[in-house]
């Protein structure tokens, strides 16, 4: 066979995997025996009895190559994920560079690999990828709390943020800069990332943390960061 005609061919197979073969799209939970090797951090092949599938996490970003924490990442990536028995759910098909999104877990942890990305501070969250899923959301807030990871002085994203598109948001510099200029409320943020201001009755009730520059979904009843 022509090689460049087996390239495509190749190709094609890989993207045109019956979806079937991995359960459906946002539905149930599919167990994996074995990654077969990590391509990059958060994205990593599943060999099948028939195919080679390409997999990306859901929710989470990792620097890329050449830039801070990168290593780290992949590290990470591959301490949690090789040798190990995966759950994962599937939440999109295909990406736009042709990779299935799932959330994955090993068997060995209850806890969501992006989650503990995200906590550890290798990856920020993709927050439009989920919609704000509210434990990614708390788990960036320790993380950028604790100054853990990316969120370090030691890495130079604050000068690089709009460059890399790594952070989204005000930069640490500007929200200092504000912090000392205006009078800040401390919001409270509950472990589902619902957002309640002072005087509001879900006030510091319940599992959550304080928080003057809070993300998360405002209160319907008090309006949260949009006072009503």
């Amino acid at each position: 066979m022509n090689i460049s005609l087996f390239k495509v061919s190749c190709l094609f197979w890989f993207i045109y995997l019956p979806i079937s073969s991995l359960g459906n799209e946002g539905n149930s939970s599919l167990i994996l025996e074995g990654v077969t090797r990590v391509v990059g951090p958060g994205i990593f092949d599943y060999q099948t009895s028939k195919y080679m599938v390409r997999m990306r996490a859901w929710g989470v970003g990792f620097p890329k190559r050449n830039q801070p924490g990168y290593e780290n990442a992949i590290n990470f990536t591959e301490k949690k994920l090789l040798g190990k028995n995966l759950e994962i759910d599937l939440k999109v098909e295909f990406d736009l560079n042709n990779l299935k999104v799932v959330d994955v877990k090993t068997q060995d942890s209850s806890s969501s690999f992006s989650r503990d990305a995200i906590l550890e501070g290798v990856g920020w969250h993709l927050e439009k990828e989920t919609q704000r899923h509210g434990f990614f959301v708390m788990a960036q807030m320790r993380a950028k709390r604790n100054s853990t990871g990316i969120w370090s002085k030691n890495y130079d994203y604050w000068s690089q943020a709009k460059k890399s598109e790594l952070i989204t948001g005000p930069t640490m510099k500007s929200i200092m800069e504000n912090q000392t200029m205006l009078p800040t409320i401390r919001y409270w943020v509950t472990r589902f990332g619902k957002i309640h201001r002072p005087g509001c009755s879900f006030y510091e009730k319940g599992n959550g943390e304080l928080s003057s520059r809070p993300t998360g979904q405002d209160c319907r009843i008090c309006g949260g960061t949009k006072r009503k």
